[in-house]
């Protein structure tokens, strides 16, 4: 049995694109020949969900600090008793200290990158950043990062043009898991939706409300699209600590009587059959599962050129990617879609057909898989 540690320092459980990535492997991976253990800080519900999947949870709070001596300890002892093959870490915090434990446990050692490292990173100040370029260089001078996984080609770009000290990244599409898609029955809100759709085209926007959403911008492009069409509604979907920010925004650009934020909604695939178009307004991505939910269900996508969006939306002709940033040409994407239904038709189909062709939980699972037996046999 190959012992698989994955350590990673917050999950959610909503619209959290790592969680989302986790739980594939956990699901599809083989149970006979694979045992996956997850490190984080802790989250009684996930923590239920993940021991019904057969995974093996250590939680520890310290990962909670930016910065803490006592997790370093703690996933040291961890690790080495529990006698882990492979040790999987995404997002930097359990990098660096996963990484430094990793100089004297020297276990096959994997960083998978999630759509940002240190640069523009704004969950970290200068002197944090600081210290953990320290601690980067350190772990690749005095010990070894076997491998670097990234979910896009644009992503493998970005992390060899950040840092020349990781070795050449491998690049992973995780595709659409039907095992996610569990739907829950809400009438109340498919009713609303399906009423609203009557005499409206419907925008969705789903995620945290965080900053790296700029959901600000999504409220700013809708309101340029409903001076030039009337007939438009915008949904959001998700929670965070800008939501009443954001509310706010909406109530001052007066267009809150056709806005309505939903909480977090797991099963919000379920209505994209309602929908017209999935816009993203990121400043940075990975490859978000939400993209490869709206291509299973025939949802064209309208999304800025960050992440990996470009190399599958336009390479498989099924959204539309626009200039970071710039709304303009945003609104013209979005307005060419729902003017033209056959075109919207046109890409969702496209979307289906590359999600059944190519992008499915088998190719992922099975590259992921590869990937360990082949680090453990180098």
């Amino acid at each position: 049995m190959i012992k698989v540690c994955h350590i990673v320092n917050l999950i959610t459980g909503k619209a959290d694109g790592v969680y989302a990535h986790l739980k594939m492997i956990f699901q599809n991976s083989d149970k006979t020949m694979f045992q996956h253990y997850l490190i984080f800080q802790g989250d009684e519900k996930i923590e239920r969900e993940l021991t019904e999947m057969g995974v093996k949870v250590f939680i520890s709070g310290s990962l909670k600090k930016k910065v803490s001596v006592k997790a370093l300890v703690d996933i040291y002892s961890f690790l080495k008793e529990n006698n882990i093959d492979i040790i999987h870490t995404h997002l930097v915090k359990p990098y660096a200290i996963a990484g430094l434990d990793n100089i004297l446990l020297k276990k096959k050692f994997i960083f998978n990158y999630h759509g940002i490292f240190l640069k523009n990173n704004p969950y970290y100040n200068f002197l944090e950043k600081s210290i953990y370029s320290l601690i980067h260089y350190l772990i690749n001078i005095f010990g070894k990062v076997d491998m670097v996984l990234v979910p896009s080609k644009r992503s493998e770009q970005l992390v060899m043009e950040e840092t020349k000290l990781f070795p050449e990244p491998v690049v992973y599409y995780n595709g659409y898991s039907p095992m996610a898609a569990v739907f829950i029955e809400d009438n109340e809100t498919s009713k609303r939706i399906e009423e609203l759709k009557k005499n409206k085209k419907i925008i969705a926007v789903v995620g945290r409300l965080e900053i790296q959403k700029r959901v600000d911008n999504a409220l700013l492009l809708f309101k340029m699209i409903k001076e030039k069409r009337d007939n438009v509604f915008l949904m959001v979907f998700g929670d965070g600590s800008l939501k009443n920010e954001l509310n706010s925004f909406c109530n001052e650009l007066e267009i809150n009587s056709d806005v309505i934020f939903f909480d977090y909604v797991q099963t919000v695939s379920q209505y994209f059959n309602f929908f017209d178009v999935l816009l993203f307004t990121s400043d940075w991505e990975g490859m978000p599962l939400t993209m490869w939910e709206a291509m299973a269900n025939q949802l064209p996508v309208v999304a800025p050129d960050v992440g990996g969006f470009k190399e599958i939306l336009e390479e498989y002709n099924c959204g539309i990617v626009y200039e970071p940033g710039n709304l303009k040409q945003a609104e013209e994407k979005i307005l060419e879609i729902i003017d033209d239904n056959n075109f919207r038709l046109k890409l969702g189909a496209n979307g289906k057909l590359a999600i059944e062709k190519k992008f499915n939980e088998k190719q992922f699972i099975d590259q992921i898989e590869k990937i360990y037996l082949d680090l453990l046999s180098s």
